[in-house]
């Protein structure tokens, strides 16, 4: 609920435009216990058609009315639903520049529970919760209408008021938990589905159906009866807020019958006195059973308020002119949180413009770790890295990426075509995407679609073969032509073909006399570069070049 007061308090204009519209809303609303007590009152007791004429037509104007302020407000308190949108761009901008260690490092990061925050805020405080809230106070004017009827049908109407907060706060720590603990479970069934999909094929070929079963017999036992709980709980509550306007009808038209024996009210202020008070609750019920999604929007709000505080890149920075391509590593150690043993510790080493690094090392042994590391993917807990005799960490990001041609182990892309992945921001001429395409061998493929390179790529691309994916994301490499060629096991899961136009571009290269890092099992590349890291040797990185390196 403070959310929603925030906002109306940073719009204060707005805000004073709504609560005006919402006074002629709840004072217009008088006009039909009004209209009852009059029509019994002055009509049925002369039975002048005239004056029943007068009634209907003013209380049909005022309703009209009411309906006119009702829309006018709710179209201006739609305006508060601006700020859903903001938090959802700043949002989609922290995901995009988060740091860049972050999602190697957060493993267990939920985007997905991102999304699913972002949408509980904006379908919870949006135009209909926030006039919920407002209604509320407005509860007085009927309360006190009723206090002018008879002082006692405003007491009890009072009392009956305050009954679902009662209720209310006896039932929420249960609902909450349990609503909680339900959110909880619902992400192990999404888990159970990924697997079940994403990993259809190894849970098929190697007999994993029965331990999916047997996770998901577990799962769906706890969620069956975590959700009777809670439903029975919110239907006992929702029980008791209808038995709370029921028996508070029946107690007014109780005592008020009474005062209109005695002869201290009319049978017209008594039926008038009964809408009066169904009007007063109904706001409270309204906000008691939307308590639970206003709870769960704010604690949802909450966790949004944790992840933009994740730091991210910084932006700005150097930017080298000149850049000849140098690279020098000095004393770099790296160890991942949670981790008792370095990825590697003391490595140094140097490569320069014409030189081919090739790195390499068993499964584990922090080939894409380094590589992420001097591409600042990563960051490492001790040492540096220079670019021209410039500390990494002091170079602007943009400039960075606009001089490295890199390519990393796993292809990925995003939804969109071909020609989206391949350029993003860049531009390039179309004679030198032709190049490229041929360097890399998709001629064939992009020709293959009627859309061409224009082809849209949905489930980003994972439809894809490996090798196809692989030699997009070469081509998308080569987009930028870098002084600094950084490559992650590039021929892995490539056709020969493939290999062939991978080392004809590592030629290429060296010809141009760039700086080639290059992570990789392959013996072809190993036996071409001229400075080789071995990170199997323990407990430093063992360096060695051959007759073309220096020593």
């Amino acid at each position: 609920m403070n959310e929603i007061f925030l906002r109306l308090k940073r719009n204060p204009n707005l805000f004073t435009k709504i609560i005006i519209a919402s006074f002629f809303v709840n004072i217009l609303a008088l006009a039909t216990p009004i209209y009852v007590i009059q029509v019994l009152q002055r009509y049925v007791a002369y039975g002048v058609n005239s004056t029943l004429v007068t009634l209907v037509v003013g209380i049909l104007l005022v309703s009209l009315f009411e309906f006119f302020f009702r829309n006018i407000r709710h179209r201006m308190t739609r305006e508060i639903e601006v700020e859903n949108s903001l938090l959802a761009d700043r949002v989609m901008k922290k995901l995009v520049t988060i740091k860049s260690n972050f999602y190697s490092i957060q493993k267990n990061f939920r985007p997905d529970i991102v999304t699913r925050n972002v949408s509980m805020v904006q379908n919870t405080f949006n135009a209909s919760t926030t006039l919920i809230l407002i209604d509320v106070p407005f509860v007085l004017i009927f309360l006190i209408a009723l206090f002018l009827i008879h002082y006692q049908l405003g007491l009890i109407a009072t009392l009956f008021i305050l009954l679902p907060f009662i209720i209310l706060n006896f039932y929420r720590s249960s609902i909450d938990k349990l609503s909680n603990t339900s959110t909880q479970l619902n992400y192990g069934t999404a888990r159970l589905h990924d697997s079940s999909s994403s990993r259809f094929e190894t849970v098929k070929y190697f007999n994993l159906i029965n331990a999916i079963k047997k996770a998901w017999g577990s799962v769906i036992e706890r969620i069956i009866s975590t959700r009777e709980d809670l439903e029975a709980k919110k239907n006992v509550l929702s029980s008791f807020m209808a038995s709370t306007t029921t028996l508070l009808t029946i107690i007014i038209i109780a005592v008020g019958a009474v005062l209109a024996v005695d002869g201290q009210i009319s049978v017209g202020a008594l039926i008038g006195a009964n809408i009066l008070g169904s009007r007063a609750i109904a706001p409270v019920i309204r906000l008691v059973q939307n308590m639970e999604p206003i709870n769960k929007a704010t604690a949802s709000l909450a966790e949004l308020d944790q992840f933009l505080k994740i730091p991210q890149d910084p932006q700005g920075g150097s930017e080298i002119k000149n850049f000849t391509g140098k690279i020098e590593i000095k004393d770099l150690y790296f160890q991942y949180p949670n981790s008792k043993v370095p990825v590697f510790e003391g490595l140094n080493c140097e490569v320069n413009p014409g030189d081919l690094m090739a790195i390499k090392g068993s499964n584990g042994s922090g080939k894409s770790t380094l590589i992420k590391s001097i591409i600042r993917i990563l960051e490492f807990n001790r040492g540096q890295i220079f670019y021209d005799s410039v500390e990494l960490s002091q170079l602007s990001l943009d400039w960075l990426k606009s001089n490295l041609t890199y390519l990393p182990q796993e292809p990925k892309f995003i939804d969109g075509t071909l020609l989206d992945n391949l350029l993003g921001l860049t531009e390039i001429k179309k004679d030198k995407m032709n190049e490229i395409l041929k360097a890399v061998d998709l001629v064939d493929f992009v020709n293959s679609d009627p859309y061409g390179i224009k082809m849209p790529m949905p489930n980003r691309g994972e439809n894809l073969p490996f090798g196809i994916r692989k030699r997009i994301a070469l081509a998308r490499a080569m987009v930028v032509s870098g002084q600094i060629a950084i490559f992650d096991e590039p021929s892995e899961s490539m056709d020969e073909k493939g290999k062939i136009s991978l080392y004809n571009l590592i030629n290429e290269l060296l010809n141009k006399n760039k700086t080639i890092i290059v992570a990789t099992q392959d013996k072809n590349i190993i036996n071409k570069a001229n400075i080789l890291l071995d990170l199997d040797k323990k407990p430093s990185p063992h360096i060695s070049y051959n007759q073309k390196g220096k020593k």
